[in-house]
């Protein structure tokens, strides 16, 4: 199985069924660890039964990342073959990010001519919100000279990337991409 990395198209559908997947395995081993404990002394009262329970603490954290990446949408099959169909060079697909008081899903990532262009499929997105969140991630950085732009209509963030990636395509400087990458789950 390939794995896809944060950013790629795909990354939280398959995170997600990581994040699953390690949640339930550490829970078969924090209840087998318990019961192992139980038939070999006949009682619950073991070092075992305190290593189980100690097991359910990174459990738990698999379980939140679970949890995240349930709430999580990814970019659709559909937009997907959108962009591709109209020729649009995405940095960066599938990022959710999360702030104090919301969450943020965006589908799609382009950069190009001081501009970072983000496409959201979330209907309720509150983009003043979401655009201020991005400059205030952009001000922690000392990143002050980049347009944020957040999009709804896909229509117009593809006429927007387009714009962009007139000139050619132009690389996303390394420590705006570590930075948006590193606020995304």
């Amino acid at each position: 199985m390939k794995r896809t990395l944060k950013g790629q198209f795909g990354y939280i559908k398959n995170q997600r069924k990581i994040e699953l997947a390690k949640t339930l395995i550490m829970l078969a081993l924090c209840v087998a660890t318990y019961y192992i404990g139980i038939f070999s002394t006949g009682s619950n009262k073991n070092l075992l039964t305190f290593v189980a329970i100690l097991g359910v603490l990174p459990m738990a954290k698999f379980a939140v990342s679970t949890v995240l990446f349930s709430k999580a949408k990814g970019c659709s099959e559909e937009l997907h073959e959108k962009l591709i169909s109209n020729n649009v060079t995405v940095n960066f697909y599938d990022l959710y990010m999360t702030a104090y008081k919301s969450s943020f899903a965006f589908s799609a990532v382009v950069y190009g001519k001081d501009s970072l262009v983000f496409l959201s499929e979330d209907e309720k997105l509150n983009e003043n919100e979401a655009k201020a969140h991005v400059e205030q991630v952009l001000r922690n950085i000392s990143v002050e000279n980049v347009t944020v732009k957040i999009f709804i209509d896909s229509d117009k963030f593809i006429e927007r990337a387009k714009q962009l990636n007139d000139g050619g395509i132009e690389e996303m400087p390394t420590v705006i991409a570590d930075n948006i990458l590193s606020v995304s789950i």
